[in-house]
């Protein structure tokens, strides 16, 4: 005998009315919604045995445990679970390591974290009779090696992937030769290919860039050249720029341990045991929702997007070796 899922068999019971509760009765579905969604928000699991180890090179801010959402009020009732059974998947910021299998937390796995996206994805289109849906964000760590591989372009490939917002993060030890302590260089030969699969619902592409402390006038150089030659166009023909004056990126600095895999690297402490990290974020967004923020846009960007020139000489973001 097939077993009925429990999805179905709470759906096909219809919801008791809810007349007299101010949540279904008063509110409208547009509040209840916000509510929902502030209540089902993942967060990282503080449960100190599943707290990332500190010694490895993906444990950083907002990193440091596997993220979870408090699915409870899934519990409460049918009505509340029609609204909000597939939100915890929605809401959730979809985050992916390309990278090497030990630059990414132990419960991820790099070889089949796409095709578990992708049957994820098709459960829950298919439970939501056939209607496409977006998803909050999407979050990208990756190598650089593994991002100009093309593999950032499968990913966004996957079937049924809508996001809202992408955010491309680079950290310390992503970066090439950062070994040998060499200058900051970022290839742009994987553009064009991430641009063919850009799907139209991506209002925002954000790309971290991290380094360390003493770093810091290598990545603004990079962020400068960045928001002055970068852009990304969508499958609609939409595109995505960087705010050439740069008044809509974000810094932040962190403290790390100086040790993962086994390692000490003692060059780039600021202290013993300690590292010290400075990370900007550059946006990308629509020219009309940078100009209407008092922004700007590089005339050099306009053009190369109007001429669909993606040439990777040219988009190339680097910093010279000193004495030059």
């Amino acid at each position: 005998m097939t077993q009925i899922p429990l999805h179905t068999q709470i759906l096909s019971v219809p919801a008791a009315r809810q007349d007299e509760s101010p949540l279904f009765g008063v509110l409208p579905a547009e509040i209840r919604s916000a509510i929902f969604s502030l209540a089902l928000t993942d967060y990282p699991d503080p449960t100190p045995d599943n707290q990332y180890a500190a010694e490895t090179c993906y444990t950083r801010p907002h990193y440091f445990a596997p993220r979870k959402s408090d699915v409870a009020l899934l519990q409460a009732c049918r009505m509340a679970y029609a609204e909000t059974w597939f939100l915890p998947f929605v809401l959730q910021e979809q985050t992916h390591w390309l990278t090497a299998q030990d630059r990414a937390p132990p419960e991820y796995k790099v070889h089949v974290s796409q095709r578990a996206l992708q049957s994820r994805l098709q459960q829950i289109q298919e439970k939501r009779g056939g209607e496409t849906f977006d998803t909050e964000g999407l979050r990208v760590f990756a190598q650089m090696y593994v991002l100009e591989g093309g593999k950032l372009a499968r990913l966004l490939l996957t079937p049924r992937l809508y996001p809202r917002r992408l955010t491309l993060t680079i950290r310390h030890a992503d970066w090439w030769n950062w070994e040998s302590d060499q200058p900051l260089r970022f290839e742009a030969n994987w553009i064009k290919g991430v641009c063919d699969v850009l799907e139209g619902s991506v209002k925002e592409f954000c790309i971290e860039l991290e380094s360390l402390e003493r770093k810091k006038d290598q990545i603004d150089l990079i962020a400068k050249q960045m928001r002055e030659k970068w852009f990304f166009k969508r499958k609609d023909g939409a595109v995505l720029f960087p705010d050439v004056t740069g008044g809509n990126v974000e810094v932040s600095r962190w403290s790390g341990t100086s040790t993962w895999h086994g390692k000490t690297w003692t060059r780039d402490e600021t202290e013993p045991g300690r590292i010290d990290y400075y990370v900007l974020t550059v946006p990308f967004l629509l020219q009309r929702t940078i100009e209407r923020k008092g922004g700007a846009v590089s005339e050099v960007a306009i053009q190369a997007a109007n001429k669909n020139d993606f040439n990777p000489r040219k988009m190339k973001l680097f910093c010279p070796r000193p004495g030059r």
